[in-house]
């Protein structure tokens, strides 16, 4: 009997299964898991998804018995995932690094998140919340700075400058192209020759110069591990803290400083994509992820800046990242239209 009074035959136990079977091949029995009452989210691997399971996702789950599961592999599958399933999202939360996260932003990828909704998003330093027009929140923070091989330079490093030095010929190992670091080493270059992301024009001239220095192009921290470790490269600027501090905990003469002239920032964000059927509880994560404990816990365990300003950083932490008043963001949307273009140019001037 139904809950208005109305009786119906007794199905038998075959009807039940096979009805169940039908439904499901045609694909509207078996729940998503956001149905379930649990979101589906992406996560680099590694130490980083160590510390986001231990410090977000674990107790987040048991404050509120939301189930979160994680897909691991790289922003640009995530990316390219969330655009050709706009209408029916199989992930519900992008977590991405830039250059990935401006994309999801001047996509319209992701929907709007307010202090109304996010309460511990008004403690945000606004770098990482207005950048992404509001669509997405970052909860972690480096910057790029320059290690250096202090037993084997002929001087010490100081600014970005000191890497045209023609004494540190074919001894300087930059990004490549398209990879972390490498369009904020772009940028920075263009600064040094009078330009700007408005115009990048004189970074090439600048990269030209560059080239006698280039010993390789890095394309993971474990190249610049490697290429510092054995002194094959005595530079490796444009990188953020984790790298170049394996290679001084492993006792390496390695010194890694962000320069006197400021440190370009790099951010992983939070993007809930639109038509997903767990925005609230998505949001309830951000919210989460957010507050001081949570934040101060992932600082220490990533060796990141904790963008909530609420949080506090422990002393071994900060004294490997840069401070809140030392970072700032490339312009990010008057680069990502022209990545193709400007990554030829790249090439043309540096390649080997």
């Amino acid at each position: 009997m139904d809950p208005l009074g109305k009786s119906f035959p007794e199905l038998s136990r075959r009807h039940l299964l096979g009805g169940g079977a039908a439904l499901i091949a045609a694909g509207v029995a078996k729940p998503s898991f956001a149905e379930s009452g649990g979101f589906v989210s992406t996560i680099f691997g590694g130490i980083y998804e160590r510390e986001y399971r231990k410090n977000f996702v674990t107790p987040f789950t048991a404050a509120s018995g939301i189930d979160v599961q994680l897909k691991l592999g790289s922003s640009g599958e995530w990316l390219t995932n969330a655009k050709v399933n706009r209408r029916n999202p199989e992930i519900d939360m992008l977590l991405l690094p830039f250059p990935d996260s401006i994309r999801a932003t001047t996509e319209g990828l992701s929907i709007p998140l307010t202090a109304d909704d996010i309460p511990n998003i008004k403690d945000v330093n606004p770098l990482f919340y207005d950048t992404y027009r509001r669509t997405g929140v970052a909860v972690s923070a480096v910057g790029y700075g320059i290690a250096y091989r202090h037993d084997l330079v002929p001087q010490p490093i100081t600014d970005w400058e000191d890497l045209w030095d023609p004494r540190l010929a074919g001894k300087v190992a930059i990004p490549e192209i398209g990879v972390f670091g490498s369009w904020e080493f772009l940028v920075q270059t263009a600064k040094l020759a009078g330009g700007s992301e408005q115009n990048l024009e004189p970074a090439f001239a600048k990269l030209k110069a560059l080239k006698p220095n280039l010993k390789q192009f890095v394309k993971s921290g474990s190249d610049v591990v490697n290429l510092l470790g054995s002194g094959e490269a005595w530079v490796c600027p444009m990188q953020t803290n984790i790298s170049p501090y394996a290679v001084i905990d492993a006792g390496k003469p390695v010194t890694f400083f962000y320069p006197k002239s400021g440190a370009m920032a790099g951010a992983a964000s939070l993007h809930i994509v639109k038509n997903s059927r767990a925005i609230e509880q998505c949001k309830k994560f951000i919210n989460f992820a957010l507050t001081k404990e949570a934040q101060e816990g992932f600082s220490r365990g990533v060796v990141a800046l904790p963008t909530s300003t609420k949080a506090e950083v422990d002393p071994r932490t900060a004294a490997r990242i840069p401070s809140r008043d030392q970072l700032h963001l490339v312009d990010w949307e008057k680069i990502v239209p022209r990545m193709s273009d400007l990554a030829e140019k790249w090439n043309q001037a540096v390649g080997f």
